[in-house]
């Protein structure tokens, strides 16, 4: 066992651990995986046998990466995947053991913001005024907090024109072929969505139902199949809605990530009032600790009226 740990090196290693997780997770997380492989570890860790691989140079390689100012969700990509190739390394191979306790990283910051007041009219405006496909992409993440590849995956047998209700069965995202003799570099695939819970049940406002009923008898479709965005059996491609919408932005004047669309659903209802635990499985999360800490964002004018709220006590004045 000894003489053949000593031959193995991290690249063949983490090739490895590679199949190994292939078997586990979805393809979208093995490519993430792989990638994070390939871009940040191959060149520091590739050709290293396992055995001259130490918390010395752990430490040093996330300094390193620290000061260059990579993401906190870079580095905790980084930092996991590591510690799982050399954990599976201890296991195959008797790899001694390294702590990673030392490898601390600050935690996520949440990039995304919410829509201004005046941004929000604006897209209202457009959307309400225009019966185009990226409109209909802006009211169902803005209106029912969906991201953009559930958009994307949503087909009109999916709406429920009689209960206000729309159905989250897939999810659309464009990865790195498996095969590698294509001549496509990536495709866009369907997956199942996000998480267990993400697959979900999520109520519409009626109006927006009005709208989409509206538009439906306008496109003349007969076919409940079609996706919604292309109105065809064409896969919808999150790279042209994303652009379409930043089109629509650009128009005026401002620009934000269409993933705040879904944060600026989730402040709006809780600024309505809306129960967090309902709130939280409209957005597919596993767990209301994920609503409060990502999703919810108390804009001041709301933070000020809810301080108004106090009142001013009231004294006894004893003589």
């Amino acid at each position: 066992m000894k003489s053949k740990f000593n031959q193995k090196k991290f690249n063949e290693v983490s090739q490895q651990w590679l199949a190994f997780k292939k078997m586990s997770v979805k393809y979208s997380t093995y490519v993430k995986y792989e990638n994070t492989i390939t871009a940040y570890l191959i060149e520091d860790f590739g050709e290293i046998s396992l055995k001259n691989i130490d918390e010395n140079m752990i430490i040093t390689f996330f300094q390193k990466k620290i000061e260059e100012k990579y993401a906190n969700s870079t580095l905790t990509c980084i930092r996991y995947v590591l510690k799982s190739i050399l954990e599976f390394g201890q296991k195959l191979y008797g790899v001694a053991p390294i702590n990673f306790n030392y490898i601390k990283i600050g935690k996520l910051k949440n990039k995304y913001t919410i829509l201004s007041h005046h941004q929000k009219s604006f897209l209202d405006q457009y959307c309400f005024t225009h019966y185009e496909p990226i409109s209909i992409a802006i009211l169902l993440s803005m209106y029912g907090g969906l991201r953009l590849g559930e958009f994307c995956g949503l087909k009109w047998c999916d709406i429920d024109f009689q209960n206000d209700l729309l159905y989250v069965h897939r999810t659309i995202e464009r990865l790195k072929c498996e095969d590698k003799n294509s001549k496509c570099k990536t495709k866009l695939m369907i997956l199942e969505p996000k998480t267990d819970t993400s697959k979900r049940v999520v109520p519409l406002p009626h109006f927006i139902i009005e709208y989409l009923v509206e538009y439906y008898e306008q496109t003349g479709s007969l076919n409940t199949e079609y996706y919604i965005y292309t109105n065809s059996l064409a896969i919808p491609d999150p790279r042209n809605v994303q652009y379409h919408f930043n089109k629509v932005c650009k128009s005026y004047n401002f620009h934000i990530n269409y993933h705040s669309l879904r944060h600026s659903y989730a402040t709006n209802c809780m600024m309505h009032e809306i129960d967090i635990k309902s709130l939280s499985e409209i957005l597919g999360h596993s767990s209301v600790s994920t609503t409060l800490n990502l999703y919810v964002h108390s804009t001041i004018e709301f933070k000020k009226t809810q301080i108004s709220k106090l009142e001013k006590p009231e004294f006894i004045v004893e003589f």
